[in-house]
């Protein structure tokens, strides 16, 4: 099934094209993540017996939702893998400081490459999360 919208004209005539491209861009995936949580809502409160129906009060509250706490997307598995080297790092950074074994060339160099991936990683996880805000 599919479902248009119409925007009246007066609303539109100051976009350019590519504006025009982005907004319905931007509509559709504002729609699309309403209705994912819609349909998280309607899981949550579905009996197991009752077949699966999204109502105007479900939409209603995933609207509201959006509005009020933000539709956060699912991690991607770049950002997964980064956490898990942002841990392991941090982990093993801890793990490699012993002030006695830093005069050997290899053991510092080691300390300094997990210290330098533990930063770099969680820098990167935090100022390019999107939840951020």
């Amino acid at each position: 099934m599919e479902i248009k919208v119409s925007i009246p004209d007066e609303k539109l005539q100051n976009l350019s094209p590519s504006a025009n491209t982005e907004i319905l861009k931007v509509a559709e995936h504002y729609v699309e993540e309403v209705l994912d949580e819609a349909s998280r809502i309607e899981e949550s409160r579905r009996t197991s017996t009752s077949n699966p129906e999204i109502t105007a009060s479900i939409i209603s509250d995933a609207v509201n939702y959006a509005k009020t706490h933000g539709i956060r997307a699912r991690k991607s598995t770049t950002n997964k893998i980064l956490q898990f080297l942002a841990f392991f790092s941090t982990a093993c950074t801890g793990w490699l400081f012993n002030f006695d074994k830093f005069n050997q060339p290899l053991y510092f160099i080691l300390f300094f490459l997990m210290s330098l991936c533990a930063v770099l990683t969680n820098f990167h996880l935090i100022f390019n999360d999107n939840a951020n805000g």
